[in-house]
């Protein structure tokens, strides 16, 4: 994804993507957030140990938040 997500810090919400080897879904899915009507407060993508580029990605996202974790299974 190119760009990133505008947040609003005064949202009442955000939004959580959790994400496992979703390296080809998950800019869409970050574009999607990005195009709504309400921005949210945060982005959080949580990587659950994946083997691909999926933290890669939503690292290079500006206004996202990616959590890390080990394969919890």
């Amino acid at each position: 994804m190119r760009g990133g997500v505008e947040l609003d810090p005064t949202a009442p919400f955000g939004v959580v993507i959790p994400a496992r080897d979703a390296a080809t879904t998950l800019a869409r899915a970050l574009s999607s957030v990005a195009v709504q009507t309400f921005r949210p407060r945060q982005v959080i993508v949580v990587d659950d140990g994946s083997t691909d580029d999926t933290s890669g990605i939503a690292a290079a996202t500006t206004g996202v938040t990616l959590l890390r974790g080990r394969r919890g299974g």
